[in-house]
């Protein structure tokens, strides 16, 4: 058993540390990039966007000490080494309360979910975050097993780092009331209690730190621009959020995460297997509100945990030919990504079309806010979802044409919200609205769809291959 496992550990580092990302793909990255170059760590937690991240920001420039100038590479390789650890505290903790056959079994899609490999080799924190996060459940098994007070205290750290380094981390806290009843084999009003010590204990300890220095906490668990969890929870929004659970599940991690749900639930239901079932359950209620949330910088990061139950649901599956079979439709879903990640950035392809166009000082050019972190240019203007923002831009489109002066714009600021890029891929749920109502660049749910509808466009610079780049004039 153990050759099979150093032959899966060895795929796995082969996966991610060959094919680390040599640029910042995703919406935040390229902040993260820079801030790791602040010769300062409060400084750059205080330029740093809501939510701040410390721990992730104090790795980054750890590296910054040991590399000048660190690249997107060598930060993509903190990603790809919290992802090796979350793989094996993954490995040791199924071990441990299920059997080394089905750890095993649960290894092979962890190496293939297209977006775990994503989140571990990009500019990403979510696998720092679910490296403390694993970690902190391994030393809570070890707990509930020998009631050591040391394996009690590691918990409480790395649980309260990973809640330090991301708020949003919380939201995966009942995964340690499932481990509680799982590891009981039933309801145990001790463990449970003890696992709620530890929950509350480490988010005390969590927001202290921030608020210590002074960082600011608002995003996912409180009520910020009407976006956080006590807020839009209208019948309408459910349903949307379940249709975003259901697109995370299947570009992020195939269909055969939807197939082996529906076997799996039927399967634990037959054997009135409870414990189990609320080990899962655990970890797929959480997931569910993250479907809740529509952000750029890869759709569905916030629900990268989500990884390891579905790996655990395949390796757990009694049926080895089915299980194959799953493991072939993962494959195939990864390999995609895979080769989408192999080829230029689209931000690089997108400024060299920009290139052509020769921008003069006195130009607009219009983009997509998904397009601002990796294309700033001074005379850029970027369509967002505030309204506000968006009727500053159409005055001050209408005052330069008025003015004689050029304004172009982006395929993407034309279709914004829809059909964004998100890394090398188009957004997830962004993908609809694919009818044209007036012409070629504009849909009929477009952001800018009643001020450019009795205007004209000019195409003049275009890649064919990329038809989602283009460049037009407005006239």
């Amino acid at each position: 058993m153990k050759k099979y496992f150093w032959f899966l550990v060895f795929l796995f580092i082969i996966s991610r540390f060959c094919f680390l990302a040599n640029y910042p793909h995703f919406y935040d990255s390229p902040e993260y990039l820079r801030e790791s170059l602040s010769p300062n760590f409060f400084i750059s937690l205080r330029s740093s966007h809501e939510v701040v991240h410390p721990v992730w920001l104090f790795f980054t420039q750890i590296f910054q000490r040991i590399i000048s100038q660190p690249t997107s590479w060598e930060l993509s390789l903190i990603a790809a080494l919290f992802g090796l650890i979350s793989t094996i505290v993954f490995y040791l903790l199924i071990k441990r309360n299920f059997h080394q056959r089905v750890a095993l079994f649960s290894l092979v899609p962890l190496i293939f979910f297209p977006h775990l490999w994503l989140i571990q080799t990009n500019v990403l924190h979510e696998s720092l975050d679910a490296g403390l996060f694993l970690v902190s459940l391994l030393f809570f098994d070890f707990f509930l097993e020998r009631k050591k007070f040391y394996w009690l205290v590691l918990t409480v750290i790395f649980l309260s780092l990973a809640i330090f380094d991301f708020v949003g981390i919380l939201l995966w806290s009942p995964v340690f009331i499932g481990l509680a009843i799982l590891r009981s084999k039933k309801i145990n009003w001790s463990n449970i209690t003890w696992s709620l010590g530890v929950i509350f204990i480490s988010f005390v300890f969590a927001v202290w730190s921030l608020y210590f220095l002074e960082a600011r906490l608002k995003v996912l668990l409180f009520d910020y621009g009407g976006r956080g969890i006590l807020s839009g929870w209208s019948s309408l929004n459910i349903l949307r959020m379940l249709r975003n659970d259901i697109l995370i599940l299947f570009y992020g991690y195939s269909l055969s995460a939807i197939l082996v749900l529906i076997i799996s639930v039927a399967y634990f239901f037959k054997k009135k297997n409870w414990p189990v079932l609320i080990f899962f359950l655990s970890f797929f209620l959480p997931f569910l509100i993250t479907g809740k949330f529509w952000y750029g910088g890869l759709f569905g990061r916030y629900s990268a945990l989500i990884a390891y139950p579905l790996a655990l649901l395949l390796g757990i599956m009694p049926w080895r030919k089915i299980y194959w079979i799953l493991i072939v439709i993962i494959i195939l879903t990864f390999l995609p990504t895979f080769w989408a990640y192999q080829k230029t950035p689209i931000p690089k392809i997108q400024a060299s079309l920009i290139d052509k166009i020769g921008l003069k000082e006195k130009d607009i050019l219009v983009l997509s806010d998904y397009q601002r972190p990796q294309l700033d240019y001074y005379q850029a203007l970027y369509i967002h979802g505030d309204e506000e923002i968006e009727k500053r831009v159409e005055e001050k489109i209408t005052k330069n044409l008025l003015n004689g002066g050029r304004v172009f714009i982006s395929q993407q600021a034309l279709t914004f919200p829809y059909w964004q890029y998100d890394g090398q891929q188009i957004h997830i749920i962004s993908k609809g609205n694919k009818i044209p109502l007036f012409y070629k660049g504009k849909t009929d749910k477009s952001q800018l769809k009643e001020f450019l509808k009795d205007r004209d466009l000019k195409i003049v610079a275009e890649d064919k291959n990329y038809p989602q780049l283009t460049i037009y004039q407005l006239e």
